[in-house]
């Protein structure tokens, strides 16, 4: 209740630096002044002391005690302090002023929607769980006490109460209305009554000592109301009150039906008045909350039956918390997966089974390419017929997916929050269209796009880009918003898969580039609250519920619990060890997750394949006695005699390998300790191999082993993709990201200083630069018109590009140790084509001719110029499909230890 006296400060009076503008309040421990501070350009709350107390030791050591605890205490659902001030006899706090209404205004009007409660309260639990760590107990917490956003941003305020008070005199009744009272002892001994009645503890009534349960217990009366808009306990006087909360019940029967059953449990455990029995940590309640907002996909009859059969165990004995928790999460795995008799197993465990490709529906080997619906019951990924891919859609208790008309080229889709809609991408644009199927509306540009997210408000952050920040639009449209901005102090060069909290206000992204094998995660608050770094990690995450980082190690998923308050993991990281594909994009997760505990992934395709050559015009050309293996590609060296082969391990990682393409023997390049190898380049005189390590640092090893491996661009985090040598053997050609002009052509010299230098830098994303063997003309790749095309330019100082290839041509370079351009064209079989560079003072072309057609199904080819044939690497037998893993209650796969 509202102090009662008259304000003190008038609009316009000066503290300071600080103008007082209005009142906000008042209570028993000061008046609350809307203030505007002059120095700084802000507005402020300003809790000052009444003269009534100015001269009451007590309050005055309270008032101090306060200004040290919210000190103490920095986190984001607790009002912040900015100091404590003295002017002309007026002591004062200044505070965090917090735009929005009290949750006790907002219940004034009803009680909250069953989501919305626990969302707010779930808030609250995270604020009182950071002062309980902080060995602080706020004792007089309530809705009054509780401040709401238009953000939906709860802020928990006064703590004028949270330690022990000063002896002294009884307070004059006179100066609050309200019904919290002192009584003149020690605040932790017997005989203190302190905070408002209302909500006290049974404990706290009695003038006990108490601890951080009587927070619970608060916490408990706070969420009853928020539920039924009705105070757990009341009388016509304090006594009526307190006899109340001493000997009676609250009125169960008033929750909503749809309250989910750990809810119901939750506030008999936070209400029972022997404290041995009490629930005894608040974050035990968060987390029991963040579990019931992940749960309530179940079906409202599912619930409204489970709270029935809690209600009628009322009067009975409480039963086992732990077997409450069970029946709940129980509720929810029947009533969402009932339909799946063939899968079905027992809520201890998960279930797994997979979604194969069929003749009509080839699904693209692309992990970052599947979304799962929030309810966990739908699945968006991308497929293919015999002519064009698209987006499929297949419920998880059908039998049959089903395209999306008007879909085509469509990737990376996200859904809402409630499921009826989805958005993609395509090569050029955002989109989003009805789940069922319906008219694709288009909401902006953009340009190969990295990752979209959707809020229950109706907002999608988005990527537009590969190498710039996020952005926002309104899910109807409009005009986007930068959202982030790049650091160039730590050299960013991108920002991608934005994912919304459940809070619908913080956003987690994945920073480029990595550091170490390790992205940077941030977040950032969408009401301007700024960002914040929340961990490194192998790759990008997802949140799941209740309270989990999910990502990609090693090639599996991993999960780590998750701090929603604080935004901090903690604990053991834990892996699921199924063998996941290789995420599509840098900085993205590679797999899906719902909030019911469902998960889908793309799993490892072991392709066994088999080596051979293959002559001029295509003809078969010799077999390679190298048994069948998982081999991704090869590259042979310059002499014909050897090859580095990627092997896939048993956990889907890339290792290098040698092979001697005579004998058929093999051994191992790469070591253990090296993360996704990849990109091996021959030296010239084929004495070592360069490679990356994890698209940052380059490799260089001796292949006979006689001298370590030099590793070179170690401390520049950009993201590269090399190239090649030059025929000399002076440089490595490789492309390195940047922020402002994409992919920049480099060289990295292989002796003196190995500092490495820019070649060719353009508006354009450049890359794939290979030189011919006079050392004259570089061929590159470069999306000028639209198209990665093929041009030639001056080396070692490049001048005007000349393009070379036009239209359907795939890929142009210069075939290895030769003046010739190779390019190759075609959607299945492959041409590959011949011409040789002809002298003079500028780039001119011979005839193109042809030299070998290569087949559809080869996983790899590349030319060795001095057989003058190709080293072709195809499947033994039918190419297994690809298909979608899919894993139901995925937190039973975790191992126990």
């Amino acid at each position: 209740m509202a102090y009662s006296a008259a304000m003190t400060l008038a609009a316009g009076t000066h503290l300071g630096h600080f103008e007082v503008v209005a009142p906000l309040g008042a209570g028993g421990m000061g008046e609350v002044f809307r203030a505007r501070d002059t120095r700084l350009g802000r507005d402020v709350a300003i809790k000052a002391l009444p003269p009534a107390f100015a001269q009451d030791p007590e309050r005055g050591a309270r008032f101090e005690r306060e200004a040290k605890l919210l000190a103490s205490l920095n986190h984001p659902n607790i009002g912040g302090i900015h100091g404590l001030e003295e002017v002309d006899g007026v002591r004062y706090l200044v505070l965090e002023f917090i735009d929005g209404e009290t949750l006790d205004r907002r219940l004034s009007r009803g009680a909250l929607p069953v989501g919305e409660a626990l969302d707010v309260c779930r808030q609250i639990a995270t604020a009182v769980e950071a002062a309980h760590e902080s060995g602080v107990v706020h004792r007089d917490l309530k809705p009054g006490n509780v401040m709401l956003t238009e953000a939906g941003i709860v802020k928990v305020l006064d703590f004028g109460l949270a330690k022990a008070a000063a002896s002294g005199s009884p307070s004059d009744p006179n100066l609050s209305a309200s019904p919290t009272m002192t009584y003149a002892v020690t605040a932790t001994a017997a005989g203190v009554i302190l905070g408002t009645a209302a909500y006290m503890s049974p404990e706290q009534a009695r003038g006990k000592a108490v601890d951080r349960r009587t927070d619970i217990w608060s916490f408990g009366c706070v969420l009853y109301e928020c539920l039924t808009s009705r105070r757990c306990f009341d009388g016509e006087t304090t006594s009526d009150l307190i006899a109340s909360i001493l000997q009676g019940e609250p009125d169960w029967n008033a929750l909503p039906a749809q309250t989910p059953v750990r809810v119901r449990e939750l506030l008999r455990r936070c209400l029972d008045k022997d404290t041995r029995r009490r629930l005894r940590d608040i974050g035990d309640a968060r987390i029991e909350i963040e579990e019931a907002i992940a749960q309530r996909t179940s079906s409202a009859s599912g619930v409204a039956a489970a709270a029935a059969a809690a209600d009628a165990r009322m009067a009975a004995p409480r039963r086992a918390w732990a077997l409450g928790a069970l029946a709940g999460a129980a509720v929810a795995l029947v009533a969402a997966f009932a339909w799946q008799a063939a899968h079905r197993a027992p809520a201890a465990g998960a279930t797994r089974f997979e979604i194969a490709s069929t003749d009509a529906m080839r699904i693209v080997n692309d992990p970052g390419s599947l979304a799962l619906s929030p309810d966990g019951m739908q699945i968006a990924f991308v497929a293919s017929d015999s002519t064009h891919s698209q987006l499929w859609v297949r419920p998880l208790g059908a039998l049959a997916a089903r395209a999306l008309a008007g879909t085509d080229g469509g990737f990376l889709p996200f859904w809402s929050p409630d499921g009826q809609s989805i958005g993609f991408f395509t090569d050029t644009k955002l989109k989003r269209l009805p789940a069922a199927g319906g008219d694709v509306q288009e909401l902006c540009d953009v340009k190969r796009a990295r990752g979209g997210t959707w809020s229950r408000d109706g907002v999608i952050v988005y990527a537009p880009t590969s190498d710039g920040p996020l952005f926002r639009i309104a899910a109807t449209g409009g005009d986007p918003q930068r959202v982030t901005s790049l650091d160039s102090t730590k050299h960013e060069s991108g920002h991608r898969f934005p994912e919304f909290l459940p809070d619908g206000r913080h956003v987690l992204f994945t920073v480029l580039p990595s550091k170490d094998d390790r992205y940077d995660i941030d977040c950032v608050r969408l009401d301007g609250g700024g960002r914040e770094h929340v961990t490194s990690l192998p790759s990008g995450v997802h949140y799941a519920a209740p309270g989990w980082l999910l990502y990609q190690r090693r090639g599996a998923i991993t999960a780590e619990r998750f701090d929603l308050g604080t935004r901090r993991t903690r604990g053991t990281a834990l892996s699921l060890r199924d063998a996941l594909q290789p995420t599509g994009f840098a900085g993205s997760a590679g797999f899906a997750v719902a909030s019911n505990g469902t998960i889908a992934y793309g799993p490892v395709i072991s392709v066994l394949a088999r080596m051979s050559w293959l002559g001029t015009e295509g003809r078969p050309d010799g077999s390679v006695p190298v048994p069948a293996g998982p081999y991704r590609s090869a590259k042979v060296s310059p002499d014909g005699m050897r090859a580095v082969l990627e092997k896939l391990d048993a956990s889907g990682q890339v290792q290098l390998w040698l092979c001697d393409l005579e004998r058929g023997t093999l051994s191992r390049l790469s070591d253990d300790s090296e993360f996704e190898p990849g990109g091996a380049h021959w030296s010239p005189d084929g004495s070592r191999v360069a490679y990356l390590l994890g698209s940052k640092s380059i490799v260089v090893r001796a292949v006979n082993g006689a001298t370590p491996p030099e590793r070179y661009l170690v401390d520049d985090p950009a993201f590269k993709d090399l190239s090649s040598w030059t025929q000399d053997g002076q440089y490595l050609v490789y492309s390195r990201q940047d922020p402002a002009t994409r992919m920049d052509l480099w060289l990295l010299p292989m002796t003196g200083d190995h500092k490495p230098r820019q070649y060719y830098a353009s508006s354009y994303s450049d890359n794939g630069g290979s030189v011919t063997a006079d050392g004259r003309w570089m061929v590159i790749g470069s999306d000028e018109t639209g198209k990665n095309e093929g041009y030639a330019l001056a080396f070692p100082v490049p001048g005007a590009k000349t393009q070379i290839t036009v239209g359907d041509d795939l890929y142009a370079g210069v075939l290895r140790g030769t003046n010739r351009v190779t390019v190759a064209s075609g959607r299945s079989d492959v041409t590959v084509r011949v011409a040789d560079v002809m002298l003079g003072p500028e780039f001119r072309l011979g005839p193109w001719r042809p030299f070998a057609t290569v087949p559809g199904d080869r996983l790899d080819v590349t030319v060795a110029a001095a057989a003058n044939r190709a080293l072709l690497l195809r499947p033994v037998g039918a190419a297994p499909r690809a298909s979608i893993g899919v894993v139901m209650n995925w937190p039973a796969a975790l191992p126990t230890k």
